[in-house]
């Protein structure tokens, strides 16, 4: 497998970051690696960013579910960061080892717990922080997925966006507990206007990758609607047992109704020319953060309630167990029962 090409023609300089302004108004280039280990049940959510109109400032996000019934921990930080050191922040380096091959992913600091019932009853209070250190080898799996093809020049939080499934092995610690990391997750790239009001207006969206160790097969998709629920971008692929990526249409995702700690069975179904895939996901974690405060954990419904929400989980592919990440954002007071093209 790691012979294989996963760029899908895209030139080794796509993994490269902004080194000059780019001179462009609100603009700004993400990156963010997210997986679970199945085993222990540990989930990340580690994100880089720089801040819009000013590319040479970088914004860490940080987020891990934790074992058990324990809650979470997060972290934010806006640190101007040298510029070997990039991409990186304040705790956070990401670091290219070899493009659409394999990458380095670490954070050395402190983060905020939180309880699930804390952050079922409100958004996370400040209190005393605990030790948070993450470092990870990335090997990608599946070839990367140009969401250029599916409309990304209309919306409003970039134009430029990539994607990719990968696995992670390497070592995690919360306080005083280490564990040994070995999952999979999802990685994404991505660069354009963000912030400044263009584009098409955020209603919602769902984000799902999954990856079948077995049989290197994997799929993903992503579906974003404006309040109206028209759909401002749909797109999906499917990596074959070839390694073969075909496009695929979202037939129908998982939409963000209500929150909830239990676990949730979201329904997916994608088909292609010469195939379809009618699955299950059953969530083994949540993690809930309110979208316009900026992804500060936990539940907040003022105004149209726009809430965001991270699971991960197994789900079957003709009896195989695959591995998937779902990310989902809606306005849960002012929600769009309908979505619809045009």
């Amino acid at each position: 497998m790691s012979e294989r090409d996963w760029s899908s023609g895209l030139p080794a300089t796509r993994e490269q970051i902004a080194t000059a302004d780019p001179g462009v108004p609100f603009w700004c280039e993400n990156m963010l690696f997210a997986v679970h280990d199945p085993g222990t049940n540990v989930s990340l959510w580690l994100h880089l960013g720089t801040v819009p109109n000013d590319w040479s400032m970088w914004h860490d996000m940080c987020y891990a579910t934790l074992p058990g019934d324990e809650g979470v921990l997060s972290m934010w930080s806006f640190h101007r960061t040298a510029p070997e050191l990039r991409p990186g922040g304040a705790n956070t380096r990401f670091r290219c080892i070899e493009p659409f091959r394999r990458w380095h992913v670490s954070f050395d600091g402190y983060g905020l717990p939180t309880t699930n019932a804390e952050m079922a009853a409100g958004r996370a209070v400040e209190g005393v922080k605990q030790r948070f250190f993450v470092d990870l080898e990335i090997e990608f799996v599946t070839p990367v997925w140009d969401m250029h093809h599916d409309g990304m020049s209309d919306q409003g939080w970039a134009k430029e966006h990539y994607e990719q499934l990968y696995h992670a092995t390497g070592t995690v610690q919360f306080g005083e507990q280490t564990l040994p990391f070995d999952g999979y997750g999802w990685r994404d790239h991505s660069s354009g206007p963000r912030g400044g009001g263009g584009g098409a207006p955020w209603g919602g969206h769902s984000i799902i990758g999954c990856y079948y160790p077995e049989s290197g097969r994997g799929w993903g998709l992503g579906h974003y609607w404006e309040p109206s629920g028209k759909i401002s971008l749909s797109g999906a692929w499917v990596v074959l047992e070839d390694g073969v990526q075909v496009h695929a249409e979202v037939v129908e995702t998982p939409r963000l109704r209500e929150l909830t700690l239990a676990t949730e069975e979201l329904p997916v179904k994608l088909r292609w020319p010469g195939g379809s895939l009618e699955t299950t996901i059953s969530t083994r974690t949540s993690l809930w953060m309110a979208m316009a405060k900026h992804l500060v954990v936990g539940k907040d419904l003022d105004g149209p309630g726009l809430m965001y929400v991270l699971n991960h989980g197994p789900a079957l592919w003709d009896g195989e167990v695959g591995h998937a990440y779902c990310e989902r954002s809606d306005l849960l007071n002012a929600f769009p029962e309908t979505l619809h093209h045009g």
